[in-house]
């Protein structure tokens, strides 16, 4: 009777073992498919952070508004107010392509130093301040030019300087920008460039 009892109690240990390996087991499982879950969820969201700003209608590629903010010496601000003298902001937007010799002809003849030109604008300020802020709105360009890009995070170069209305020569020294346009999108849409005249580098 003693053996029959002990028989039974080892199988009540073997059976009680086996059922917390398989509960172990079933909440190893659920573990790895939420962070499985997790994980997606944190691969979708990586991805939509790298998606382009930029949106598709029909043929064109709209590029969205943004702000150039040019802070100018007080020197510079003298010289161009006293001789009505305007700013120029000039937007050159270009990207890379994988394989120049596969591009249409069309569309090989945009190419450049930098790149494939995507687009070029310049945005002019006549009253100028120390603080000039320059919106740049309703920009786009043609999508088979986005469509031969292999890089979809476009880049942007931006230069200002004097509008040469009055004087020949440009006479700013100022910042200038040349990197991806989304980092702009991603800093409010909004950057910010100082500048002063080229005299004052020598002084």
């Amino acid at each position: 009777m003693k053996a029959k009892l002990l028989l039974i109690s080892s199988f009540a240990v073997v059976a009680a073992t086996g059922c917390k390996e398989n509960g172990t087991k079933e909440i190893v499982k659920t573990e790895i498919a939420v962070e499985k879950n997790n994980q997606q969820l944190l691969d979708k969201t990586s991805t939509s952070s790298k998606e382009s700003a930029l949106k598709i209608e029909g043929d064109r590629v709209i590029i969205p508004n943004f702000k150039i903010e040019v802070n100018l010496s007080d020197k510079a601000v003298e010289l161009l107010q006293k001789n009505k003298e305007s700013i120029i902001a000039s937007l050159f937007f270009y990207g890379d392509v994988a394989d120049e010799n596969s591009l249409p002809a069309d569309i090989k003849k945009e190419l450049g130093p930098n790149g494939l030109k995507l687009l070029v604008y310049d945005k002019e300020k006549v009253n100028v301040t120390q603080s000039n802020e320059l919106e740049i709105t309703h920009l786009s360009f043609p999508k088979k030019l986005y469509d031969a890009l292999s890089d979809k995070d476009i880049y942007v170069n931006i230069n200002v300087f004097s509008g040469r209305r009055v004087f020949k020569d440009n006479v700013l020294d100022m910042e200038f920008y040349d990197s991806k346009f989304n980092e702009i999108i991603s800093h409010s849409g909004f950057i910010n460039l100082n500048g002063r005249l080229l005299a004052e580098n020598k002084n």
